[in-house]
């Protein structure tokens, strides 16, 4: 499995998470690629180095290193703006795929981030000496600092068609998808960590989808 992280603090937001996810999926015997992309977390670079287009490039050069390591079946996880480029990436390679809580447009999921990015610019629980109101910063969004070309980029990003399956909140899966419990898809939400997050929910979205990822294999031998 090779996860395609989101953007910006949502990345941040659900680290922990997906730490924990890895970990419980590869003691189910998947084996499971996490990284960053230039530019975030602990990747080498600058927040100006981050575009989507290189982000995809990284998610290459990250399949090429699984590849390398093993000759199984490869499966992207695209979480949230990760499945714009995961869907990219599964067409290039005729991969199979899912997306987490995916986003569908990056224009619309621009959009949101700007209007979240103004809302926490001038929250007086947050800033509590704040004076007069905060303008947004074109050049800034979430606390990180865009390269030029960021918002074209993003605004061009949309997924052609529904992904093959979908990992996502109950009351927008169908039947084909798997359901999250509301403690594991309440972050998308939030800016600051609320809680700590349920071992046993996470242990038990492992057990659905390794089992849904290892079916086939187990049944072709």
């Amino acid at each position: 499995m090779l996860i395609l992280p989101p953007f910006f603090h949502e990345w941040q937001r659900s680290y922990r998470l997906f730490a924990l996810f890895a970990d419980a999926m590869a003691a189910r015997g998947v084996s499971v690629l996490r990284f960053d992309y230039r530019g975030t977390g602990e990747s080498s670079g600058v927040d100006e180095d981050f575009l989507p287009s290189r982000a995809l490039d990284d998610a290459e050069a990250m399949l090429a290193t699984l590849r390398e390591r093993s000759d199984s079946p490869v499966t992207l996880v695209g979480i949230r703006a990760g499945a714009l480029l995961a869907e990219r990436l599964a067409e290039r390679h005729a991969l199979a795929w899912c997306a987490w809580e995916g986003v569908e447009r990056g224009g619309p999921h621009l959009a949101e981030l700007r209007e979240r990015d103004a809302q926490e610019r001038n929250n007086r629980n947050r800033f509590p000496f704040l004076g007069r109101h905060r303008a947004p910063d074109p050049a800034t969004l979430m606390g990180h600092r865009l390269h030029p070309e960021f918002a074209l980029e993003l605004g061009i990003f949309q997924r052609g068609a529904p992904p093959p399956w979908r990992i996502d909140h109950a009351e927008r899966c169908g039947p084909a998808d798997v359901a999250l419990p509301d403690s594991l898809s309440r972050w998308v939400g939030q800016i600051d960590l609320q809680g700590a997050l349920p071992l046993a929910d996470v242990a038990a979205l492992a057990d659905a989808i390794a089992a849904r990822l290892l079916a086939p294999t187990e049944s072709a031998a």
